[in-house]
Parts: C-alpha cells; structure tokens; sequence
C-alpha cells in the first residue's frame, strides 16, 4: 500500500505537487513495453497524462479510468518502489506556503517526527513555513522556509 500521505485524487486539470510525483513515477516505471512517451515532468495533468494513467491501468488490471485515484496509487507506488526501492522521489516543483496536497502532508509527518507538532493537513501554512526553517537551520540548508531538492533530499535521503 502506498505511503497514505500521497492520496489525492489526480484527474485531467489537476495540478500542482502530487502531479509531479506522479508523472516521476510513471517515467520511472517505463520499460520497453511501455507504449507512452516519457511525460514533462512540470505537475501539470493533461491529455498525455492521462493516456499514461490509462496504459498503466490497462496493464496492471485496474480500472481504465485516465485518473489516479486510491487503488493506481497504491499500484502505482508498489511497481516504483519494487523498481527503485524505497525512495521517496523529490516531486519536482518546490513546496512553499500555499501548496498543498499529499506532498505537503509527507514533508509534514517527517517533520512530525523530527520533532515538530504540525497538524498533516496537507497546507503548506505559516506553521509548516516556520517549521521547515527551523529544520533548514538544524541541517545546514538556505533557511527560507520553502522545500526544494536540496530539502527534500535531507528529509528523504536515497541511502
């Protein structure tokens, strides 16, 4: 089962994080067999996402629907991380106040249990901002509140 934070339900004219993280995941999982082209990874869910969406769904058995809801999640997350192992892909747009979605709610439980007492809401608000400073400091990062590659790869290191 994928990491519950990410579920959001991704459909055509969905944007933002979670977009990114899919479209990572769905480039990583591509092989030869694969008949869709590799997406932009730019958290924006258009027509070749969806077709992407679809092939995935029509070769792993599930509901050829072009959206992700919470069973291609899960699918989608099994077959990246039974690919790549257990990494946590930097979702390729930076994470600042207003953002939201299952990205947001992930960098907040690591927070939580760096020691934060954030709510996981998924909205990237002033108490995520400050928290996110105080762990840029701690880390030696540019403490500016916002979660780019740089902070995402502190808090999900890949070894």
């Amino acid at each position: 089962m994928a990491i519950p934070a990410y579920y959001s339900l991704i459909q055509r004219g969905s944007s933002g994080p979670d977009v990114a993280l899919v479209q990572t995941w769905l480039n990583g999982i591509r092989d030869s067999c694969t008949w869709y082209a590799a997406l932009t990874v730019d958290g924006h869910f258009g027509a070749k996402a969806e077709k992407a969406v679809r092939e995935f769904q029509l070769r792993y058995g599930l509901a050829e629907d072009g959206k992700v809801g919470a069973n291609t999640w899960n699918v989608l997350y099994a077959r990246y991380t039974a690919k790549h192992g257990l990494t946590v892909p930097y979702p390729g747009i930076v994470l600042r106040s207003g953002s939201t979605g299952g990205c947001v709610r992930l960098v907040q439980q690591k927070l939580n249990a760096e020691g934060e007492r954030l709510t996981t809401d998924g909205k990237f608000g002033t108490g995520t901002v400050a928290a996110v400073k105080r762990y840029q400091a701690r880390h030696g990062l540019a403490a500016d509140g916002t979660v780019g590659k740089a902070t995402w790869e502190k808090l999900f290191p890949t070894a």
